[in-house]
């Protein structure tokens, strides 16, 4: 009894000390709305927003030590919110294989987003037109409390796109100063990089007003939805669907990057018409800081259009699916030949080049010297200039353009997986490798004792660092002709098998110029490994008894040729002959 008793006191005392702090959050809540009908400018407002910031952290930290009801009930209510938002979740997967073709579609909640940023743009510039001096007129007259939650999330949005903005520009220059003084200090540079840029956003935000920023936002938005219409071709794609038994649709992934950029822009645009919109028309005396904060954050939006020009120029030049032409370099004979040489080489579809660029070369010699036509040729190939009047040196030179570029590409491969031999697990698993897609930057690593079932985790150095760019263009003609998506290597496969499988797709490539498609057979009498290609798509996963069954999502749709250690159980079993009395004997001798 006297337990109950005490039970009963203590949770009166509970509810009293919860019933008095929350009387007191509406008083504070009140006094802010008080207050609020006499500020004149936003400077007051934001100190009032601090104090309402802090009194959400009182009643976070009072919650998290004693729960209200009142804020349990709104967190039941927020999740209750959240689960109903997700239906608009979609199942994803790449599509790496492109044929054929899923229909394409855009996710409905793209147009809705859209639609919801066209809404705001339009109500914010309605806004600055009806008042000049400040939208936060609206605040005073209706309630002051969501006028300033409202003014946080847009001072907290400025302050991120701030300082994406001054880290985006500052690690290229960072790069750039590495690429320069090497591995050495280099602080001083990337803090005189980071001062100076804010410093200069700083000072043209406070001479300049951001009109010009708006019309670059409102193009680059212009420029996405140009590029989203672009029909593209067979590259990579993002399927998805709505949920497990719909419809798959497929979104070609360049009108994913056009939509994100385009996306991107728009909400830039609105950010900095909500906050510095008064500039435009001639007012904004009332909220004089907030358009401040957007001028600034506005011209650091020009620093983020240069980068993106910049990695869109470097992602198309690293491209693997480009060609660049191949280079040879040209030697001997006097200026007038090597000229006439040099246009007969841009005919074929060379560039001449000098230095180390060149993965061919042709030495302008006398006839009598001519190698043309020698069976195994030094090179520089010497050839005189008749020789350059048929097609036999441009197919010599196109031939040894190919074998240079593997000879490179296998020994990039070397050093790939011997750098990536220290990320092996205990448990096994295996290493994804597709060097051909410009958007995987390097190895994944799926291990055999890990459970996640998210993208493997990207290991060893990058492709472009240790392939040249036309060795992963070339390997690229090689596999999208031989129809594979991308290799899958078990641990204890080293390099020298994975070699000598993809000398096998290379032969079949040269063989049939690119026409047949590889095959399981093709590889049999590989000693020491098992070769095995799988359709991954919707519906069709790979199931191996023998062989490990590397993580794959059930929405992606792409061709691997898994690379395992052979473990024998191949042999066709065979049964025993129930008779061991009976031998064999010719059919004559039967009597």
């Amino acid at each position: 009894m006297k337990l109950l008793a005490s039970s009963l006191l203590r949770d009166s005392q509970l509810a009293l000390t919860g019933w008095w702090f929350t009387l007191v959050v509406v008083g504070s809540l009140a006094g802010l709305e008080v207050a609020g009908r006499h500020a004149s400018n936003d400077a007051h407002d934001g100190f009032a927003a601090f104090a309402l910031l802090a009194l959400g952290a009182a009643v976070a930290v009072r919650h998290r030590r004693e729960p209200l009801p009142w804020v349990q009930a709104a967190l039941g209510w927020g999740r209750r919110l959240g689960a109903s938002a997700a239906g608009f979740r979609y199942d994803h997967g790449f599509d790496l294989r492109g044929t054929p073709p899923y229909p394409r579609r855009t996710p409905p909640l793209v147009w809705t987003i859209l639609a919801a940023l066209a809404a705001w743009g339009a109500l914010a510039g309605l806004a600055w037109a009806l008042f000049p001096s400040g939208w936060r007129v609206v605040g005073q007259y209706s309630s002051y409390v969501l006028y300033l939650a409202a003014l946080l999330l847009l001072w907290g949005s400025l302050l991120l796109c701030t300082l994406v903005g001054v880290f985006v520009p500052v690690t290229v220059i960072d790069r750039w100063v590495r690429g320069w003084v090497g591995e050495t200090d280099r602080r001083g540079a990337e803090l005189a990089a980071v001062v100076g840029y804010a410093v200069l956003a700083s000072v043209v935000a406070w001479l300049v007003p951001p009109t010009a920023v708006l019309g670059v936002c409102a193009a680059v938005a212009a420029a996405a939805a140009v590029a989203y219409t672009l029909p593209g071709g067979d590259g990579a794609a993002i399927l998805w669907r709505s949920a497990p038994g719909t419809p798959v649709y497929a979104l070609p992934l360049h009108r994913v990057m056009a939509m994100v950029v385009g996306l991107a822009a728009v909400v830039m645009f609105n950010l900095l018409l909500t906050a510095c919109g008064g500039r435009l028309t001639g007012g904004e005396d009332a909220m004089a800081v907030t358009a401040l904060f957007g001028a600034m954050t506005a011209w650091l939006v020009p620093g983020l259009v240069l980068v993106g020009v910049y990695w869109l120029g470097s992602a198309a030049r690293s491209d693997p699916a480009r060609r660049t032409r191949p280079a040879v370099s040209l030697v001997g004979g006097n200026a007038a030949e090597r000229k006439a040489a040099a246009g007969r080489v841009r005919q074929w579809g060379f560039r001449a080049a000098t230095g180390d660029g060149a993965t061919a070369g042709l030495q302008l010699v006398p006839a009598e010297k001519s190698e043309a036509s020698e069976f195994d040729p030094q090179w520089p190939l010497r050839v005189c200039a008749a020789d350059l009047d048929g097609d036999a040196v441009r197919d010599r030179l196109a031939r040894r353009d190919e074998i240079q570029l593997r000879r490179h590409f296998f020994r990039g491969v070397g050093k790939l997986f011997r750098r990536a031999s220290a990320f092996k697990a205990p448990g096994g698993g295996g290493f994804w490798f597709a060097p051909h897609w410009w958007f995987i930057e390097c190895l994944g690593r799926d291990d055999a004792d890990s459970g996640e079932e998210a993208a493997p985790p990207l290991v060893g150095p990058p492709y472009a660092r240790v392939l040249p760019v036309r060795c992963r263009q070339h390997l690229h003609a090689v596999l999208r002709a031989t129809r594979v998506d991308m290799f899958f290597v078990e641990d204890g496969v080293g390099y020298r098998k994975l070699e000598k499988v993809i000398r096998v797709l290379m032969e079949l490539y040269d063989v049939h110029g690119g026409t047949r498609y590889a095959e399981e057979h093709h590889f049999r009498g590989l000693p020491k490994v098992r070769v095995m290609i799988h359709d991954y798509e919707p519906g069709n996963p790979f199931r191996s008894d023998l062989y490990p069954e590397p993580k794959f999502d059930d929405l992606s749709r792409v061709r691997v040729l898994h690379v395992f250690r052979d473990r024998g159980g191949d042999e066709e079993l065979v049964e025993p002959p129930f008779d061991w009395s009976s031998s064999p004997a010719p059919v004559g001798l039967v009597g």
